[in-house]
């Protein structure tokens, strides 16, 4: 065992967090080439039919762009998902394009969209990677929580998914590594690649400024605490905010501002399911839908071989963070029991992070010793970072609640719309993960759960490959 290249002692922790890295995406390039385009992980894909001139969905959006070289000249309300912002399917529709040039198939064509949302779950595990390091946690700590993101299955169905989600999560985290950063560095580039990332992630998903609101909140910190400080007007850090905002706002905002000068389209338009949908579930009550599951009536369903509960958003997140939007029935007994197993999996690693987010931001804090995690700059996870990272957590938490609850739809509860939120206790996880504090029972069982994590993500992936 001792020769094995994962435990070789010459091999420091940076290069397992880079090797874990290159597994995640080549697990993600799998998926892509193995995957067809219309499989069940895919989500408001629409219609292509060029033919007959029939474009909706993301994936018409791309050809249209494609066929007309233009934006479109209408109300963008009058097609399925016409309404979200270019930036994105303008990217698509360039390599669509280029594709073109050596096959007129309309399946390859589609099948080569793919290839763009790899690249957006590439980069953004890169992004991830280095956020860690704005953190100066333990190596170990950062390996741990960049297995969880490497191999969160979610993220994984995401460099396949044709719609703008992934464009958008890689915008949020770019956003996010370039905040820290620059809140240690203070320059003006890196608060200039913080407005250009918030700018373009609303430019692929309005939702992705969501961000914005902790980021706004740590530059208000660092404004105060530097007047304070200095006992003098910052007026050199009030200049880059002005700059921040003469970027950020004109390219964030440009597309709405556009739709509802020109067709009336109000800021925040969702294209949402009629009643009539089946997967509506407004008949349910708040409470059935916000809380809770009975558990005796999801054990008695999982006993027959089935999720059920589909009006409850804890087992959609749950069921959606690990299977998508997959029927269990599709797959043979062996994969029910494989899906089954990822979903508890995914279960007990929710807990377990949020169980150290919630020490690690809140009771630390609040009731015990505060321990900063710091290098020789004294750059760490101060009471700053941690009002960040909380904030974030419950920004992203109250939107997908709040989404969920006024539109009553299955789908409105699909984790997709929530991914964002692992980021703070992966973050406290890398934090709480310190050499000195191991013992050999918290070794052992983080071990298990992470070898059985990893083991049930890469299974799904191949039963998807092989069963869908």
């Amino acid at each position: 065992m001792k020769n094995l290249l994962w435990r070789n002692r010459s091999l420091d922790n940076k290069n397992r967090i880079m090797i874990v890295m290159l597994a995640g995406i080549f697990v993600r390039l799998l998926y892509v080439m193995l995957m067809p385009v219309t499989q069940f992980a895919q989500y408001d894909i629409g219609t292509v039919d060029i033919e007959n001139n029939v474009l909706t969905g993301h994936l018409g959006y791309v050809f249209w762009l494609v066929k007309y070289h233009a934006l479109p000249n209408f109300d963008p309300r009058l097609v399925y998902q016409f309404n979200h912002p270019p930036i994105h399917h303008i990217l698509s529709a360039i390599w669509v394009s280029f594709i073109a040039l050596f096959t007129d198939s309309t399946a390859a064509l589609k099948e080569a969209a793919q290839y763009v949302t790899f690249v957006y779950s590439a980069l953004t595990l890169f992004f991830f990677s280095k956020l860690l390091d704005e953190t100066n946690a333990g190596e170990k700590g950062k390996l741990l929580a960049m297995i969880i993101f490497a191999f969160q299955p979610t993220l994984i169905m995401t460099a396949g998914s044709l719609n703008n989600d992934g464009a958008g999560l890689m915008f949020q985290v770019l956003s996010v590594w370039l905040t820290l950063r620059w809140h240690r560095t203070k320059s003006y580039k890196d608060i200039i690649g913080v407005a250009l990332a918030i700018g373009l992630g609303m430019l692929s998903k309005l939702s992705a400024g969501l961000v914005a609101v902790p980021i706004g909140v740590l530059f208000i910190f660092d404004f105060v605490d530097e007047w304070v400080k200095s006992k003098k007007f910052p007026a050199k850090r009030m200049v880059q905010y002005i700059c921040f905002g003469a970027v950020c706002f004109p390219i964030g905002l440009c597309w709405v501002i556009r739709c509802y000068v020109k067709y009336g389209m109000p800021f925040t338009y969702i294209a949402f399911l009629p009643d009539t949908s089946p997967q509506y579930v407004g008949m349910y009550s708040g409470f059935q839908r916000m809380f809770l599951p009975n558990p005796i009536e999801f054990i008695k369903n999982l006993s027959h071989g089935s999720i059920g509960m589909g009006w409850n958003i804890w087992v959609q997140m749950f069921r959606t963070s690990a299977l998508g939007e997959c029927d269990l029935a599709a797959f043979p007994m062996v994969g029910k029991l494989i899906c089954l197993a990822a979903m508890l999996i995914n279960l007990v690693v929710a807990l377990w992070t949020f169980v150290a987010f919630f020490r690690e931001f809140v009771l630390l804090p609040c009731f015990g010793k505060s321990r900063k995690i710091t290098d020789s700059d004294n750059v760490g996870i101060g009471y700053r970072e941690r009002i960040f990272w909380i904030l974030s957590w419950l920004v992203m938490m109250y939107s997908y609640f709040s989404f969920a609850y006024t539109y009553p739809h299955e789908c409105s509860m699909n984790f997709r719309y929530v991914q964002f939120a692992i980021i703070p206790p992966l973050v406290a996880i890398s934090a709480r993960t310190k050499e000195k504090e191991e013992n050999g029972v918290f070794k052992i069982a983080r071990n298990i759960i992470t070898y059985a994590y990893v083991l049930c993500s890469i299974s799904i992936v191949a039963i998807w490959c092989v069963c869908v």
